[in-house]
């Protein structure tokens, strides 16, 4: 592949962090993972990671995380070579490598990684709404229409999901209905790394793809301390920058431009190791 030169941004599209995780752990794979997508598209300049967080109702770990960069900036992740910073942007954190490198050391790839807070709302209807790079609380159990609006005026980017079962029958009627109508204007599909290899793509991908609507993928890790590596290794490059001082309203502007050359990267789930993980969730 022709080496490139332009800077570039790396989006891992759906991200969770659980109690599970360790984030040394989880910064240091969403790192590798970020420089071996770069890598294999020969990238020789400057790029940015960025993790869009899509918590649930349940876990408000960026809060947690900006309230306590308030009291003590930078702060140090464990006694590990990471500290996370406030950046200007509410919405946006900083994770940066800390360590002092020795004589023999080479200095580490030239990724920093940007931690964009973002939530994952339930409807009535069983669908998964996500609002990336927001910290407005929303409620669960609204309908898609209640919900796609209220996520719209926060300023959010609406994102519809794929998940195991939700895209079918009534709810895959819903999600088509609302990507033939009007409101499909700046909404987005994701896809996530869950989804197995022999699980053809959705017909509403295809849709999707006609009406100039973003697919956004990203790894949806599941709560289970070995999905900590996954972070980062599924997701989407995109040329381009993001400011100091406003990177969730420059990424933003992104993809809500219908032309953005998205180019995804990473794997879909082996078949054995989606039945695993399937049975893991129901016995958990």
């Amino acid at each position: 592949m022709n080496q490139m030169n332009e800077a570039i941004i790396l989006v891992d599209a759906h991200v969770h962090i659980y109690d599970c995780f360790k984030l040394n752990v989880m910064l240091d794979a969403a790192k590798q993972n970020f420089s071996k997508a770069a890598n294999n598209i020969g990238l020789q300049s400057a790029a940015t990671g960025v993790l869009l967080l899509t918590e649930t109702s349940r876990y408000n770990w960026f809060q947690q995380m900006r309230d306590e960069c308030i009291k003590n900036q930078p702060l140090p992740v464990s006694d590990k070579d990471w500290e996370i910073q406030l950046t200007p942007d509410s919405t946006v954190l900083l994770a940066k490598q800390k360590k002092d490198l020795q004589a023999d050391e080479k200095p580490p790839a030239d990724i920093q990684i940007y931690i964009v807070a973002g939530r994952q709302i339930i409807t009535t209807e069983g669908l998964e709404l996500l609002a990336l790079a927001t910290d407005h609380a929303f409620e669960d159990g609204l309908s898609v229409s209640s919900a796609l609006a209220a996520v719209r005026a926060s300023g959010a980017i609406p994102v519809f999901p794929w998940a195991v079962g939700k895209w079918l029958g009534k709810r895959g009627k819903i999600l088509a209905n609302v990507l033939s109508h009007e409101s499909s204007a700046g909404l987005c599909l994701g896809d996530n790394s869950g989804r197995p290899v022999f699980w053809r793509n959705p017909s509403h991908f295809k849709q999707a793809r006609a009406l100039n609507v973003h697919i956004l993928p990203g790894t949806d890790p599941l709560p289970f301390a070995s999905e900590t590596m996954r972070v980062g290794s599924f997701g989407f490059i995109a040329q381009g920058s993001l400011s100091n001082t406003h990177p969730a309203a420059d990424l933003k502007r992104l993809l809500q431009t219908t032309d953005a050359k998205l180019l995804s990267y990473g794997p879909l789930e082996k078949p054995w190791r989606f039945f695993a993980n399937q049975i893991r969730l129901r016995i958990a």
